[in-house]
């Protein structure tokens, strides 16, 4: 029977064998890779445990003050239950504070999500481009291993000179040496991607379904007002922590009030002069020796900084989303003028080149110029491609909404 069932484990282990590879080689698009980190990035979880913990602290600021009970075993034997008033307006900045910090982390973790998206959406680019520009390289290296093959030929039929082939070898070994790089680029980005994704042990065979190619290249009309602000989670989250410093605040002041106690007395061995077995007693403390004055100018200093805080991070935020709107005209300009056919009239100029070559028209400089000249313009469109759909994403991370085409 062991054997029966070890045999069965090791069949079914060769059929879901083919099923895990292909899992394991499917390339995910970016929304795959958003959704992804938005469940494992250990900064998102860790900003959802300081939203849960921030909640917690607003259910312990409502919570009543438990009762005390005394036993004094004197002659007669007298037993005490005694229990705070709190209900006075301590509560009810406590609660406020709580509040209000609660609302922050929320915030916070809003705000979280908003940096990851944009460090995903720059690492996929990152990624897509460093694929991008090793098939850059590979066809820069398969066009010298032709010409080499071509030049050999050649100079073996008393067609071409030999420095032409020295030269042809040496291109070769430096396409090589860039394709080599490239490839340690690639898996590099691969592993800075799923470090954001929070995968626990990263491949560098990891492979991502994206283009760098847009469809509409723009520059979308944007404003820095107070419209643009209220989306931003951290200008939200800094008004309020102003919120919550100006509560505390109050509850500094409002300790001067002091919180009433209630007692009940029973005694059972003999009736009080009333002649009752229980009665009431009243309690409250008195600020005789600490007036508070230390916890009200820390609040006060803490409300200072607050509103500094919040200043601060609504010039930032202004800032961000000016900046950032000038770097999307700019790299959209930029963009669109390599969509307008540059890269066709290169890829021409390369073909006209490497005939012209062949049939003796030009010199070798000419068409190692072309080579160059085609290679460079494919990788400056492919970086202004990347410059754009990054600074889209950055115009988006500015503005707290998603304007990406």
């Amino acid at each position: 029977m062991p054997q029966t069932l070890l045999h069965a484990c090791a069949q079914l282990a060769c059929l879901l064998m083919p099923v895990f590879a292909l899992q394991a080689q499917h390339a995910l698009t970016l929304d795959e890779v958003l959704a992804t980190a938005l469940r494992d990035n250990p900064d998102l979880r860790a900003a959802r445990a300081r939203t849960d913990s921030a909640r917690a602290e607003v259910r312990i600021a409502r919570a009543y003050p438990n009762p005390v009970v005394n036993v004094a075993p004197q002659n007669p034997y007298q037993y005490m239950l005694a229990a705070p008033l709190d209900l006075g307006p301590q509560r009810t900045y406590r609660v406020r504070s709580g509040q209000s910090g609660a609302a922050a982390a929320a915030l916070d973790h809003a705000d979280v999500e908003r940096q990851l998206r944009f460090l995903l959406r720059q690492a996929f680019y990152d990624l897509v481009l460093a694929d991008s520009s090793r098939d850059v390289t590979r066809d820069e290296r398969d066009i010298f291993r032709d010409l080499l093959k071509a030049d050999s030929a050649r100079f073996r039929a008393g067609d071409a000179p030999a420095r032409n082939v020295g030269k042809s070898e040496l291109e070769l070994a430096k396409a090589e040496a860039a394709l080599t790089r490239a490839d340690a680029l690639v898996r590099s980005s691969r592993l800075l991607l799923q470090a954001l994704m929070g995968v626990a042990n990263p491949d560098t065979g990891f492979r991502v379904d994206g283009t760098l190619s847009v469809s509409a290249i723009h520059a979308p009309a944007v404003e820095a007002g107070d419209s643009a602000l209220a989306r931003r989670p951290d200008v939200g989250a800094a008004r309020h922590r102003t919120d919550a410093s100006e509560d505390a605040r109050r509850l500094a002041t409002a300790e001067f009030l002091p919180v009433p106690g209630l007692t009940l007395v029973q005694q059972r061995d003999g009736p009080f002069p009333n002649g009752q077995h229980y009665a009431l007693g009243f309690s409250v403390q008195l600020p005789v020796w600490n007036w508070f004055t230390g916890e009200r100018s820390r609040a006060a200093a803490s409300l200072t900084q607050s509103r500094v805080a919040e200043e601060k991070t609504r010039l930032t935020a202004r800032t961000e989303i000016i900046t950032a709107a000038d770097q999307v005209r700019s790299t959209a300009e930029l963009a669109r003028r390599y969509d307008a056919g540059l890269l066709e009239k290169a890829r021409r100029a390369l073909d006209d080149s490497r005939y012209a070559y062949r049939a003796g028209a030009i010199a070798y400089v000419d068409l190692l110029d072309a080579i160059r000249t085609w290679g460079q313009v494919r990788a400056d469109a492919l970086t202004a491609a990347h410059d754009y759909l990054v600074s889209v994403s950055s115009l988006s991370r500015a503005t707290g909404k998603d304007v990406l085409p």
